[in-house]
Protein backbone atom coordinates (compact mmCIF):
# COMPACT_ATOMS: atom_id res chain seq x y z
CA UNK A 1 0.00 0.00 0.00
CA UNK A 2 1.08 3.60 -1.00
CA UNK A 3 1.81 6.41 1.33
CA UNK A 4 -1.59 7.31 0.88
CA UNK A 5 -3.22 4.63 2.86
CA UNK A 6 -6.94 3.91 1.94
CA UNK A 7 -6.60 6.97 -0.52
CA UNK A 8 -5.11 5.23 -3.12
CA UNK A 9 -6.67 2.23 -2.48
CA UNK A 10 -8.88 0.77 -5.86
CA UNK A 11 -12.04 0.21 -4.67
CA UNK A 12 -12.91 -1.70 -7.18
CA UNK A 13 -10.34 -4.17 -7.18
CA UNK A 14 -10.25 -4.28 -3.32
CA UNK A 15 -13.84 -5.05 -3.13
CA UNK A 16 -13.47 -7.77 -6.21
CA UNK A 17 -11.46 -9.75 -3.42
CA UNK A 18 -13.55 -9.04 -0.54
CA UNK A 19 -16.50 -10.14 -2.47
CA UNK A 20 -14.94 -13.19 -3.62
CA UNK A 21 -13.82 -13.97 0.07
CA UNK A 22 -17.45 -12.78 1.63
CA UNK A 23 -18.96 -15.74 -1.24
CA UNK A 24 -16.78 -17.72 0.65
CA UNK A 25 -18.24 -17.18 4.08
CA UNK A 26 -21.86 -17.48 2.20
CA UNK A 27 -21.30 -21.25 1.50
CA UNK A 28 -19.52 -22.10 4.84
CA UNK A 29 -21.89 -19.77 6.66
CA UNK A 30 -25.26 -22.06 4.97
CA UNK A 31 -23.77 -25.10 5.12
CA UNK A 32 -23.40 -24.55 9.07
CA UNK A 33 -26.61 -23.06 8.61
CA UNK A 34 -28.23 -26.19 7.88
CA UNK A 35 -26.70 -28.62 9.32
CA UNK A 36 -27.35 -26.55 12.98
CA UNK A 37 -30.77 -25.89 11.97
CA UNK A 38 -31.35 -29.73 11.06
CA UNK A 39 -29.50 -30.97 13.69
CA UNK A 40 -30.16 -28.61 16.23
CA UNK A 41 -33.54 -27.57 15.94
CA UNK A 42 -35.57 -24.21 15.91
CA UNK A 43 -35.58 -23.44 19.82
CA UNK A 44 -32.02 -24.29 19.93
CA UNK A 45 -31.21 -23.15 17.21
CA UNK A 46 -33.14 -20.07 17.63
CA UNK A 47 -31.42 -19.79 21.20
CA UNK A 48 -27.86 -19.37 20.41
CA UNK A 49 -28.37 -17.09 17.80
CA UNK A 50 -30.68 -15.60 20.63
CA UNK A 51 -27.80 -15.51 22.71
CA UNK A 52 -24.90 -14.11 19.83
CA UNK A 53 -27.47 -10.96 19.14
CA UNK A 54 -27.23 -9.41 22.95
CA UNK A 55 -23.30 -10.20 22.61
CA UNK A 56 -23.01 -8.13 19.52
CA UNK A 57 -25.31 -5.44 21.06
CA UNK A 58 -23.37 -5.41 24.50
CA UNK A 59 -20.05 -4.91 22.11
CA UNK A 60 -21.61 -2.01 20.63
CA UNK A 61 -19.53 0.68 22.41
CA UNK A 62 -16.06 -1.14 21.67
CA UNK A 63 -17.62 -1.49 17.91
CA UNK A 64 -17.75 2.11 18.03
CA UNK A 65 -14.64 3.32 19.10
CA UNK A 66 -13.48 0.88 16.75
CA UNK A 67 -15.04 2.96 13.77
CA UNK A 68 -13.56 6.14 15.33
CA UNK A 69 -10.48 4.37 15.73
CA UNK A 70 -10.56 3.45 11.68
CA UNK A 71 -11.59 6.93 10.87
CA UNK A 72 -8.39 8.50 12.33
CA UNK A 73 -6.12 5.62 11.88
CA UNK A 74 -7.31 6.42 8.13
CA UNK A 75 -6.28 10.33 7.92
CA UNK A 76 -3.13 11.40 6.49
CA UNK A 77 -0.39 11.71 9.65
CA UNK A 78 -2.25 9.15 12.07
CA UNK A 79 -0.88 8.25 15.40
CA UNK A 80 -1.33 4.87 14.59
CA UNK A 81 0.52 3.41 17.81
CA UNK A 82 -1.98 5.26 20.10
CA UNK A 83 -4.67 4.46 18.80
CA UNK A 84 -4.14 0.72 18.85
CA UNK A 85 -3.21 1.60 22.44
CA UNK A 86 -6.34 3.17 22.45
CA UNK A 87 -8.25 0.32 21.72
CA UNK A 88 -6.26 -2.16 23.97
CA UNK A 89 -6.99 0.40 26.76
CA UNK A 90 -11.01 0.08 25.85
CA UNK A 91 -10.92 -3.80 25.87
CA UNK A 92 -9.86 -4.14 29.25
CA UNK A 93 -11.98 -1.77 30.68
CA UNK A 94 -15.05 -3.59 29.28
CA UNK A 95 -14.44 -6.83 30.09
CA UNK A 96 -13.97 -5.64 33.49
CA UNK A 97 -16.94 -4.20 33.09
CA UNK A 98 -18.77 -7.16 31.69
CA UNK A 99 -17.40 -9.84 33.92
CA UNK A 100 -19.30 -7.60 36.85
CA UNK A 101 -22.31 -7.66 34.44
CA UNK A 102 -22.54 -11.42 33.91
CA UNK A 103 -21.77 -11.98 37.83
CA UNK A 104 -25.42 -10.53 38.28
CA UNK A 105 -27.55 -11.06 34.96
CA UNK A 106 -26.14 -14.41 35.00
CA UNK A 107 -29.36 -16.30 35.65
CA UNK A 108 -31.44 -14.01 33.78
CA UNK A 109 -29.64 -14.99 30.88
CA UNK A 110 -29.40 -18.52 30.89
CA UNK A 111 -33.07 -18.03 31.48
CA UNK A 112 -34.04 -15.70 28.57
CA UNK A 113 -32.00 -17.93 25.95
CA UNK A 114 -32.36 -21.41 27.27
CA UNK A 115 -28.63 -22.17 27.70
CA UNK A 116 -27.82 -23.07 31.38
CA UNK A 117 -24.34 -22.18 31.03
CA UNK A 118 -25.49 -18.63 29.16
CA UNK A 119 -23.28 -16.66 31.45
CA UNK A 120 -19.40 -17.79 30.77
CA UNK A 121 -20.30 -18.56 27.08
CA UNK A 122 -21.39 -14.96 26.56
CA UNK A 123 -18.14 -14.03 28.81
CA UNK A 124 -16.34 -16.03 26.31
CA UNK A 125 -17.55 -14.38 23.08
CA UNK A 126 -17.71 -11.22 24.28
CA UNK A 127 -14.06 -11.24 25.16
CA UNK A 128 -13.10 -12.62 21.63
CA UNK A 129 -14.80 -10.96 19.48
CA UNK A 130 -13.74 -7.35 20.94
CA UNK A 131 -10.37 -8.38 20.20
CA UNK A 132 -11.43 -9.46 16.46
CA UNK A 133 -13.27 -6.66 15.43
CA UNK A 134 -11.93 -3.27 16.28
CA UNK A 135 -8.75 -4.44 14.85
CA UNK A 136 -10.10 -5.60 11.55
CA UNK A 137 -11.38 -2.15 11.06
CA UNK A 138 -7.72 -0.96 11.06
CA UNK A 139 -6.90 -3.73 7.76
CA UNK A 140 -9.57 -1.29 6.26
CA UNK A 141 -7.90 2.00 7.35
CA UNK A 142 -4.84 1.27 5.96
CA UNK A 143 -5.88 0.05 2.72
CA UNK A 144 -5.86 -3.57 3.02
CA UNK A 145 -9.74 -4.02 2.03
CA UNK A 146 -9.56 -7.52 0.27
CA UNK A 147 -7.20 -8.65 3.12
CA UNK A 148 -9.91 -8.11 5.78
CA UNK A 149 -12.27 -9.79 4.37
CA UNK A 150 -10.15 -13.04 3.61
CA UNK A 151 -8.86 -12.67 7.52
CA UNK A 152 -12.53 -12.92 8.60
CA UNK A 153 -12.83 -15.87 5.94
CA UNK A 154 -9.97 -18.05 7.49
CA UNK A 155 -11.95 -17.36 10.47
CA UNK A 156 -15.28 -18.77 8.99
CA UNK A 157 -13.45 -21.73 7.88
CA UNK A 158 -12.28 -22.38 11.33
CA UNK A 159 -15.94 -22.06 12.80
CA UNK A 160 -17.48 -24.00 10.60
CA UNK A 161 -14.93 -27.28 11.81
CA UNK A 162 -14.86 -26.54 15.61
CA UNK A 163 -18.46 -25.75 15.85
CA UNK A 164 -19.05 -29.10 14.21
CA UNK A 165 -16.51 -30.47 16.19
CA UNK A 166 -18.09 -29.55 19.81
CA UNK A 167 -21.30 -30.45 18.86
CA UNK A 168 -20.74 -33.49 17.70
CA UNK A 169 -18.71 -33.75 20.86
CA UNK A 170 -22.15 -33.07 22.80
CA UNK A 171 -21.90 -29.28 23.56
CA UNK A 172 -25.19 -29.28 21.71
CA UNK A 173 -26.27 -25.37 20.49
CA UNK A 174 -23.35 -24.23 23.28
CA UNK A 175 -20.76 -25.88 21.07
CA UNK A 176 -21.82 -23.21 18.23
CA UNK A 177 -20.69 -20.12 20.38
CA UNK A 178 -17.46 -22.20 21.48
CA UNK A 179 -16.46 -22.84 18.04
CA UNK A 180 -17.15 -19.28 16.86
CA UNK A 181 -14.73 -18.05 19.79
CA UNK A 182 -11.61 -20.23 19.49
CA UNK A 183 -12.10 -19.67 15.55
CA UNK A 184 -11.91 -15.81 16.33
CA UNK A 185 -8.86 -16.21 18.75
CA UNK A 186 -6.79 -18.38 16.48
CA UNK A 187 -7.07 -15.54 13.69
CA UNK A 188 -6.52 -12.04 15.93
CA UNK A 189 -2.95 -12.84 15.56
CA UNK A 190 -3.19 -12.66 11.54
CA UNK A 191 -4.51 -8.86 11.66
CA UNK A 192 -1.63 -7.83 13.95
CA UNK A 193 1.03 -9.41 11.82
CA UNK A 194 -0.29 -6.94 8.93
CA UNK A 195 -0.76 -4.19 10.80
CA UNK A 196 2.82 -4.03 11.76
CA UNK A 197 1.86 -1.27 14.27
CA UNK A 198 3.01 -1.50 17.85
CA UNK A 199 0.59 -0.45 20.62
CA UNK A 200 1.97 2.80 22.31
CA UNK A 201 0.69 4.27 25.39
CA UNK A 202 -2.27 7.24 24.03
CA UNK A 203 -1.69 10.72 24.53
CA UNK A 204 -4.43 13.12 26.05
CA UNK A 205 -4.35 14.50 22.74
CA UNK A 206 -5.43 11.22 20.71
CA UNK A 207 -7.79 10.49 23.33
CA UNK A 208 -9.52 13.54 23.00
CA UNK A 209 -9.65 12.80 19.18
CA UNK A 210 -11.23 9.52 19.18
CA UNK A 211 -13.41 10.26 21.45
CA UNK A 212 -14.46 13.42 19.66
CA UNK A 213 -16.15 10.79 16.96
CA UNK A 214 -16.42 7.71 19.13
CA UNK A 215 -19.16 9.59 21.67
CA UNK A 216 -21.52 9.93 18.19
CA UNK A 217 -20.46 6.35 16.91
CA UNK A 218 -20.74 4.20 20.18
CA UNK A 219 -23.95 5.74 20.42
CA UNK A 220 -24.96 4.47 16.34
CA UNK A 221 -23.24 1.37 16.67
CA UNK A 222 -25.25 0.52 19.38
CA UNK A 223 -28.17 1.55 18.14
CA UNK A 224 -27.30 0.53 14.32
CA UNK A 225 -26.73 -3.14 15.34
CA UNK A 226 -29.29 -2.95 17.85
CA UNK A 227 -31.60 -2.08 14.78
CA UNK A 228 -30.42 -4.89 12.53
CA UNK A 229 -31.29 -7.59 15.16
CA UNK A 230 -34.12 -5.85 16.81
CA UNK A 231 -36.33 -8.40 14.95
CA UNK A 232 -34.90 -11.33 16.87
CA UNK A 233 -35.18 -9.43 20.15
CA UNK A 234 -38.55 -8.10 19.84
CA UNK A 235 -39.37 -12.09 18.72
CA UNK A 236 -37.82 -13.27 21.57
CA UNK A 237 -39.73 -11.05 23.71
CA UNK A 238 -43.30 -10.98 22.80
CA UNK A 239 -43.20 -14.56 21.08
CA UNK A 240 -40.94 -17.83 21.00
CA UNK A 241 -37.29 -19.69 20.26
CA UNK A 242 -38.83 -21.27 17.36
CA UNK A 243 -40.22 -17.87 15.89
CA UNK A 244 -36.19 -16.67 16.10
CA UNK A 245 -35.30 -19.86 14.30
CA UNK A 246 -37.73 -19.43 11.57
CA UNK A 247 -36.74 -15.86 11.54
CA UNK A 248 -33.11 -16.99 11.57
CA UNK A 249 -33.10 -19.08 9.02
CA UNK A 250 -34.93 -16.64 6.47
CA UNK A 251 -31.98 -14.44 7.61
CA UNK A 252 -29.23 -16.38 6.46
CA UNK A 253 -30.65 -17.06 3.24
CA UNK A 254 -30.33 -13.13 2.50
CA UNK A 255 -27.13 -12.24 3.96
CA UNK A 256 -25.20 -12.32 0.52
CA UNK A 257 -27.22 -9.71 -0.79
CA UNK A 258 -25.15 -7.21 1.38
CA UNK A 259 -22.20 -8.59 0.51
CA UNK A 260 -20.87 -6.01 -2.52
CA UNK A 261 -22.32 -3.01 -0.36
CA UNK A 262 -20.96 -4.19 2.78
CA UNK A 263 -17.46 -4.54 0.91
CA UNK A 264 -17.24 -1.72 -0.65
CA UNK A 265 -18.83 0.76 2.18
CA UNK A 266 -16.33 -0.07 4.71
CA UNK A 267 -13.59 1.25 1.86
CA UNK A 268 -15.59 3.80 1.04
CA UNK A 269 -14.91 5.01 4.59
CA UNK A 270 -11.72 5.00 4.62
CA UNK A 271 -11.27 6.38 1.26
CA UNK A 272 -13.74 9.49 1.85
CA UNK A 273 -12.02 10.08 5.17
CA UNK A 274 -8.36 9.80 3.49
CA UNK A 275 -9.10 11.53 0.64
CA UNK A 276 -11.47 14.32 2.63
CA UNK A 277 -8.60 14.84 5.12
CA UNK A 278 -6.47 16.03 2.02
CA UNK A 279 -9.02 18.35 0.91
CA UNK A 280 -9.79 16.04 -2.63
CA UNK A 281 -12.97 15.12 -4.39
CA UNK A 282 -14.95 11.96 -3.22
CA UNK A 283 -18.49 12.17 -4.99
CA UNK A 284 -17.22 10.21 -7.74
CA UNK A 285 -16.62 6.96 -5.47
CA UNK A 286 -19.28 7.66 -3.60
CA UNK A 287 -21.81 7.49 -6.81
CA UNK A 288 -19.77 4.93 -7.91
CA UNK A 289 -20.23 2.48 -4.76
CA UNK A 290 -23.45 3.27 -5.27
CA UNK A 291 -24.47 2.16 -8.58
CA UNK A 292 -23.06 -1.66 -7.86
CA UNK A 293 -23.90 -1.64 -4.38
CA UNK A 294 -27.51 -3.88 -5.08
CA UNK A 295 -26.21 -5.69 -8.02
CA UNK A 296 -26.45 -9.22 -5.68
CA UNK A 297 -29.55 -7.53 -3.44
CA UNK A 298 -31.45 -6.67 -6.97
CA UNK A 299 -32.19 -10.55 -7.94
CA UNK A 300 -31.92 -12.27 -4.80
CA UNK A 301 -35.02 -9.86 -4.25
CA UNK A 302 -36.83 -11.12 -7.58
CA UNK A 303 -35.55 -14.78 -6.52
CA UNK A 304 -37.04 -14.56 -3.41
CA UNK A 305 -40.17 -13.33 -4.54
CA UNK A 306 -40.53 -16.55 -7.03
CA UNK A 307 -39.00 -19.12 -4.51
CA UNK A 308 -39.75 -18.70 -1.48
CA UNK A 309 -41.06 -21.60 0.18
CA UNK A 310 -38.83 -23.93 -2.34
CA UNK A 311 -36.00 -22.05 -0.70
CA UNK A 312 -36.45 -22.30 2.50
CA UNK A 313 -38.10 -26.27 2.79
CA UNK A 314 -35.23 -27.29 0.59
CA UNK A 315 -32.13 -25.70 2.73
CA UNK A 316 -33.91 -25.91 6.38
CA UNK A 317 -36.67 -28.86 6.04
CA UNK A 318 -40.70 -28.68 6.24
CA UNK A 319 -40.23 -27.54 9.85
CA UNK A 320 -39.22 -24.05 8.57
CA UNK A 321 -41.95 -23.58 6.50
CA UNK A 322 -43.39 -20.86 8.30
CA UNK A 323 -39.93 -18.68 7.10
CA UNK A 324 -40.86 -18.43 3.88
CA UNK A 325 -43.07 -15.62 4.15
CA UNK A 326 -40.24 -14.03 6.22
CA UNK A 327 -37.80 -14.22 3.13
CA UNK A 328 -39.84 -12.33 0.86
CA UNK A 329 -39.82 -9.22 3.57
CA UNK A 330 -36.44 -9.53 4.76
CA UNK A 331 -34.68 -10.19 1.09
CA UNK A 332 -36.65 -6.64 0.30
CA UNK A 333 -35.05 -5.16 3.97
CA UNK A 334 -31.68 -6.04 2.30
CA UNK A 335 -32.00 -4.60 -1.13
CA UNK A 336 -32.85 -1.22 0.75
CA UNK A 337 -30.09 -1.89 3.11
CA UNK A 338 -27.48 -2.19 0.22
CA UNK A 339 -28.58 1.30 -1.16
CA UNK A 340 -28.41 3.04 2.57
CA UNK A 341 -25.43 1.69 3.60
CA UNK A 342 -23.04 3.67 1.30
CA UNK A 343 -24.46 7.06 1.97
CA UNK A 344 -24.40 5.91 5.52
CA UNK A 345 -20.54 5.27 5.40
CA UNK A 346 -20.08 8.43 3.26
CA UNK A 347 -21.49 10.35 6.04
CA UNK A 348 -18.94 8.59 8.69
CA UNK A 349 -16.00 9.37 6.17
CA UNK A 350 -17.32 13.36 6.16
CA UNK A 351 -16.33 13.60 9.73
CA UNK A 352 -20.08 13.55 10.58
CA UNK A 353 -20.45 10.78 13.68
CA UNK A 354 -23.40 13.05 15.59
CA UNK A 355 -25.71 12.94 11.81
CA UNK A 356 -24.91 9.72 11.86
CA UNK A 357 -26.17 9.15 14.71
CA UNK A 358 -29.27 11.07 14.66
CA UNK A 359 -30.26 9.31 11.79
CA UNK A 360 -29.63 5.70 13.25
CA UNK A 361 -31.50 6.77 16.45
CA UNK A 362 -34.71 8.11 14.16
CA UNK A 363 -34.81 4.68 12.57
CA UNK A 364 -34.17 2.60 15.68
CA UNK A 365 -37.71 4.15 17.67
CA UNK A 366 -39.55 3.66 14.12
CA UNK A 367 -39.06 -0.02 13.87
CA UNK A 368 -38.98 -0.68 17.94
CA UNK A 369 -42.81 1.18 18.03
CA UNK A 370 -43.68 0.01 14.91
CA UNK A 371 -42.41 -3.27 15.60
CA UNK A 372 -43.79 -4.13 18.56
CA UNK A 373 -47.03 -3.07 17.44
CA UNK A 374 -47.11 -4.85 14.25
CA UNK A 375 -45.69 -8.30 15.90
CA UNK A 376 -48.78 -8.41 18.41
CA UNK A 377 -51.17 -7.81 15.73
CA UNK A 378 -50.07 -10.25 12.71
CA UNK A 379 -47.04 -12.44 14.42
CA UNK A 380 -43.46 -12.82 12.59
CA UNK A 381 -43.73 -11.02 9.83
CA UNK A 382 -45.17 -8.12 11.83
CA UNK A 383 -41.64 -7.17 12.76
CA UNK A 384 -40.24 -7.75 8.99
CA UNK A 385 -43.09 -5.28 8.23
CA UNK A 386 -42.03 -2.42 10.73
CA UNK A 387 -37.69 -3.18 9.92
CA UNK A 388 -39.06 -2.56 5.83
CA UNK A 389 -40.70 0.74 6.60
CA UNK A 390 -37.58 1.62 9.04
CA UNK A 391 -34.85 0.81 6.84
CA UNK A 392 -37.31 3.15 4.02
CA UNK A 393 -36.43 5.83 6.28
CA UNK A 394 -33.09 5.52 6.58
CA UNK A 395 -32.35 5.16 3.25
CA UNK A 396 -33.98 8.50 2.68
CA UNK A 397 -32.44 10.13 5.60
CA UNK A 398 -29.04 9.21 4.56
CA UNK A 399 -29.28 9.62 0.69
CA UNK A 400 -30.72 13.18 1.47
CA UNK A 401 -28.11 14.12 3.87
CA UNK A 402 -24.89 13.10 2.12
CA UNK A 403 -26.16 14.60 -1.26
CA UNK A 404 -26.91 17.67 0.51
CA UNK A 405 -23.21 17.92 1.20
CA UNK A 406 -22.17 16.57 -1.48
CA UNK A 407 -24.43 17.15 -4.29
CA UNK A 408 -22.45 15.99 -7.34
CA UNK A 409 -23.27 12.35 -6.05
CA UNK A 410 -25.98 10.72 -8.07
CA UNK A 411 -28.75 9.42 -6.46
CA UNK A 412 -30.20 7.39 -8.85
CA UNK A 413 -27.57 6.14 -11.11
CA UNK A 414 -28.13 4.52 -14.40
CA UNK A 415 -26.78 1.22 -13.22
CA UNK A 416 -29.02 0.78 -10.34
CA UNK A 417 -32.12 0.91 -12.95
CA UNK A 418 -30.50 -1.41 -15.22
CA UNK A 419 -30.21 -4.11 -12.49
CA UNK A 420 -34.03 -3.74 -11.85
CA UNK A 421 -35.11 -4.46 -15.24
CA UNK A 422 -32.53 -7.37 -15.17
CA UNK A 423 -34.50 -8.67 -12.05
CA UNK A 424 -37.77 -8.48 -13.07
CA UNK A 425 -36.34 -10.37 -16.37
CA UNK A 426 -34.91 -12.58 -14.06
CA UNK A 427 -38.26 -13.04 -12.12
CA UNK A 428 -40.35 -13.65 -15.30
CA UNK A 429 -38.01 -16.67 -16.33
CA UNK A 430 -37.99 -18.15 -13.11
CA UNK A 431 -41.57 -18.11 -12.30
CA UNK A 432 -42.63 -19.59 -16.03
CA UNK A 433 -40.04 -22.22 -15.38
CA UNK A 434 -41.38 -23.27 -12.16
CA UNK A 435 -44.68 -23.56 -13.45
CA UNK A 436 -43.46 -26.70 -15.16
CA UNK A 437 -41.65 -28.45 -12.40
CA UNK A 438 -41.99 -29.08 -8.65
CA UNK A 439 -39.44 -28.21 -6.42
CA UNK A 440 -38.95 -30.47 -4.17
CA UNK A 441 -35.19 -31.52 -4.65
CA UNK A 442 -31.81 -29.58 -4.57
CA UNK A 443 -31.32 -30.39 -8.11
CA UNK A 444 -34.73 -28.89 -8.73
CA UNK A 445 -33.90 -25.86 -6.95
CA UNK A 446 -30.32 -25.38 -7.91
CA UNK A 447 -31.33 -25.56 -11.48
CA UNK A 448 -33.89 -23.03 -11.22
CA UNK A 449 -31.42 -20.69 -9.46
CA UNK A 450 -28.85 -21.55 -12.38
CA UNK A 451 -31.44 -20.42 -14.65
CA UNK A 452 -32.58 -17.13 -12.81
CA UNK A 453 -28.83 -16.06 -12.36
CA UNK A 454 -27.83 -17.05 -16.17
CA UNK A 455 -30.86 -14.48 -17.12
CA UNK A 456 -30.21 -12.11 -14.92
CA UNK A 457 -26.30 -11.64 -15.74
CA UNK A 458 -26.66 -11.63 -19.58
CA UNK A 459 -29.54 -9.51 -19.00
CA UNK A 460 -27.36 -7.04 -17.18
CA UNK A 461 -24.45 -7.45 -19.44
CA UNK A 462 -26.29 -6.79 -22.39
CA UNK A 463 -27.70 -3.34 -21.07
CA UNK A 464 -24.69 -2.09 -19.05
CA UNK A 465 -22.07 -0.32 -20.67
CA UNK A 466 -20.63 0.74 -17.20
CA UNK A 467 -20.75 -2.88 -16.05
CA UNK A 468 -18.50 -3.85 -18.83
CA UNK A 469 -16.35 -1.45 -18.44
CA UNK A 470 -16.06 -1.74 -14.69
CA UNK A 471 -15.51 -5.40 -15.40
CA UNK A 472 -12.32 -5.09 -17.96
CA UNK A 473 -11.01 -2.36 -15.97
CA UNK A 474 -10.57 -4.36 -12.75
CA UNK A 475 -10.03 -7.67 -14.39
CA UNK A 476 -6.61 -6.12 -16.40
CA UNK A 477 -5.70 -4.72 -12.43
CA UNK A 478 -5.79 -8.10 -11.02
CA UNK A 479 -3.61 -9.32 -13.73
Amino acid sequence: MSDDGAGSMSLGLETLKGVSGKMVQAVLGFVGAVVFARVLGPANFGGFYLLLTLVQVTDRPLAGIGVAAKKRFSEADARKGEILGSLLLANLLAIGSITVGIAVAGNWLGGFTGFDAAGPLFMILFTTLVFFHPFQQLLVADGYLGLETWNDTLRSVLTLGLQLGFVAAGFGAAGMGYGLAAATLLTVPVIHYFLRVQPVVPSVETLGSLWEYARYSIVARFIGKTFKRLDLLVLGWLTTTTAVGYYEAAFKLTVPAMFVSYVAGSGLMAKVSNLESRGEAVATDITNTVSFASILAVPMFFGALALSEGLIVTAFGAEYRPGAILLVGLALYQLLATQSNPYRQGLDGLDLPKLGMMIDLTTLALNLVVGVALTLQYGPIGVVIATVLAESTRYVLCALSLNRRVPEVSLFPRLLFEQVFAGAAMFAVVTLARMNVQVDSWFVLGSLVAVGAATYGVVLLVLSDQLRLTLSSVLSEAM
